[in-house]
């Protein structure tokens, strides 16, 4: 399924048609999601089963994934992307990642910044920050540990301490006074950070923002491509004004997903936002939807109604428990 994402985003650089010099835009359309319905379901199963995934996906790439309720979780692991959404193929990497996990701890190990539970061993004895590899940079005051050598940074970072022993991924020291103005460069974000005098290389695409190409000094942001929307509730949803675009947080910034590209638009749901086409056959929270039927369990994905077998994942349906709804696990 990844396979055939990336095939659709390079059949998307030729979508468009040229005449006389002037380019026409497609028509709005949708690419495959970032996994099949069968991936999506494994992915989503864990998310219901690991407290801490949900989140981990959120401040990794920016994608909503609910642990309360399942065909919410589906239509974004499984439904319709938007073109334009920056960073599509990271982020399906990353999910892929997550459906072929066997448990809580394989599936975590996939995300670029992972949340720390308060009895992690990685913060045993540690106070602050700390290397636990080149690799791994492990913040045990606000609890999560950056991998550092993947697409969330720029090529070549490593965990590095600065001054006062902060952590950052980092690709060098550096000094405020003489560095290079802050700059974007292929969607990457580079700085030279004054708390800890290491120059930070962020991947905004990872997290589907962008960073103006040849951007200096202060124009130089991880953003959409309508500004910076700072926010603090990893995985949270809204609508952007005229309800055209989805936002989703990342627990720092909102990234988008672009509803009117694919014909449709943002609406509210149950304390979120989704896209949503007229004339859905249904909804995440229509009656009889998320709900067990032996080993299957019906489901909505994009305004279509699924019957899903969980036994052909190797797992049951679990009935809702009454924070949760049903869901293969």
């Amino acid at each position: 399924m990844r396979g055939k994402l990336l095939a659709w985003l390079f059949l998307g650089l030729l979508g468009c048609t040229v005449f006389d010099g002037l380019t026409v835009p497609p028509e709005a359309s949708a690419l495959p999601g970032y996994l099949s319905i069968e991936e999506g379901a494994r992915a989503c199963s864990l998310v219901f089963r690991c407290p801490l995934l949900s989140e981990a996906i959120a401040r990794s790439i920016g994608v909503p994934a609910s642990a309360t309720r399942f065909s919410t979780c589906l239509g974004w692991l499984a439904g319709p992307l938007p073109p334009s959404r920056f960073g599509l193929a990271a982020q399906a990497s990353l999910l892929g990642c997550v459906s072929e996990a066997g448990g809580c701890e394989e599936a975590l190990a996939c995300a670029f910044v992972e949340p720390l539970g308060e009895d992690d061993t990685r913060c045993a004895g540690v106070a602050g920050d700390a290397c636990a590899s080149a690799g791994m940079l492990v913040d045990c005051t606000s609890r999560y540990a950056e991998r550092c050598v993947t697409p969330h940074w720029g090529a070549g970072s490593e965990c590095r301490l600065g001054l006062g022993s902060e952590g950052r991924c980092a690709l060098s020291g550096c000094l405020p006074d003489t560095a290079a103005a802050p700059r974007c460069t292929s969607g990457v974000y580079v700085r030279c950070d004054p708390a800890t005098n290491l120059k930070v290389a962020k991947n905004c695409n990872t997290v589907g923002l962008t960073c103006p190409e040849g951007a200096e000094g202060a124009d130089a942001q991880c953003a959409t491509e309508d500004g910076m929307f700072p926010c603090d509730e990893p995985g949270a949803t809204s609508c952007a004004p005229k309800e055209a675009r989805v936002r989703v947080c990342d627990g720092s910034l909102a990234s988008e997903f672009d509803c009117a590209a694919m014909g449709a638009a943002c609406v509210a749901e149950d304390g979120g936002a989704r896209c949503a086409r007229s004339g859905e056959a249904c909804s995440p929270l229509d009656p009889g939807i998320d709900e067990c039927n032996g080993s299957s369990i019906s489901v909505c994905v994009a305004g279509s109604r699924v019957t899903l077998d969980c036994a052909t994942l190797g797992l049951s349906c679990v009935p809702p428990d009454g924070t949760s709804s049903g869901h293969c696990g």
